[in-house]
């Protein structure tokens, strides 16, 4: 019995180096429940589906990642979604070239994130209480602004949007589908670059320093305003790059656009290992639990189960995610 008590410890320990560990083994195992459980589950259209949607969310999870990483949260990221998306929409309607109407909603994007971070530094309030106030804020303009109404785009075919998410020919024309879109290829591209910045770069060591301890970071001349409002800004950086990505293959937009976003996103960083307080965590892990709370969403709509049922299940994976997460980290 001690020979196998001794044996878990070790595993436990091994694990416990590993953020991504506990993500992995559930979607493995989650994996192989709905290719037993669920009809189609592993056709390539089905397989498509959780690429391409999930990719979207993905994109939003980086920079919630990061911030989550350095100390902060953001509520406010599906409202901003729908922000950016608007920006873009109305501008088109309007007559904008798209490159400008593009540039217009990054900026406008990133600005309403570097305020989210101007607010909690500057004021010290919780960035959960701020952005969560932002988000309803945020949420408002978006009814202002779209009148409470689709706003549609009804132009000719922009070739830049069949570039940013049309059809990824090779792989629908490999697996006989329509279900792969090009943004795959932006989302890996970004996941690639900002897991480097957060490894490989000073900045990305700031992050952690400042998320784990903040003063002993500012104590070793880290500017811990700087990396936190440089965080908030690229969250808003990439929540526009996503909601871009979106439109691009819908060319509309409605006002309850990334409703929930919000929680998903903070849900998949904690279910990929990253700690609520700070200081720890990675991108492949925070993506890993979005694509697997996309798989879990497109196995309970194959099985025929209703949302509500999505929405209980993604709350038992968080705590669960969370207890074996603490629990392995008292072993590191």
């Amino acid at each position: 019995m001690s020979v196998l008590s001794d044996k878990a410890a070790v595993v436990r320990h091994r694990l416990s180096y590993i953020p991504e560990a506990v993500a992995l083994i559930s979607f493995l195992l989650l994996f192989l429940f709905f290719s037993i459980a669920a009809p189609n589950f592993l056709t390539p259209l089905s397989i498509g589906n959780i690429l391409t949607f999930g990719s979207i969310t993905s994109i939003v999870t980086i920079g919630v990642a990061m911030l989550m990483i350095s100390g902060e949260f953001d509520l406010s990221v599906g409202s901003n979604f729908a922000i950016a998306s608007y920006v873009l929409a109305l501008n088109l309607i309007a007559g904008t070239p798209v490159i400008p109407a593009i540039l217009l909603a990054i900026l406008v994007s990133s600005s309403l994130g570097l305020l989210n971070g101007l607010i909690v530094t500057r004021t010290r309030i919780p960035s959960f209480i701020a952005t969560l106030g932002t988000m309803l804020a945020y949420r408002g303009i978006v009814r202002v602004i779209g009148s409470g109404n689709f706003a549609s785009y009804k132009g000719e075919p922009i070739q830049l949007f069949k570039t940013l998410n049309g059809s990824f020919t090779m792989l629908n024309n490999w697996f006989q589908v329509d279900a792969f879109r090009t943004s795959l290829i932006w989302f890996l591209l970004l996941a690639v670059l900002f897991t480097l910045i957060l490894v490989r770069t000073r900045f990305g060591n700031w992050v952690y320093a400042v998320g784990g301890r903040p003063e002993a970071a500012r104590a070793q001349g880290v500017n811990v305003t700087f990396v936190k409002l440089m965080c908030f800004t690229i969250t808003g950086f990439l929540v526009s790059i996503a909601s871009i990505l979106q439109f691009s293959h819908r060319l509309s937009v409605d006002p309850l656009r990334g409703e929930g976003m919000e929680l998903i996103v903070v849900a998949a960083c904690a279910i990929g290992g990253v700690r609520l307080t700070g200081g720890y965590g990675t991108i492949p892990g925070a993506i890993l639990g979005a694509f697997l709370l996309q798989m879990l969403d497109q196995g309970l709509v194959l099985m025929g189960i209703p949302i509500q049922v999505f929405q209980a299940c993604v709350g038992l994976i968080i705590i669960i995610s969370v207890i074996s997460n603490t629990y392995l980290g008292k072993s590191s």
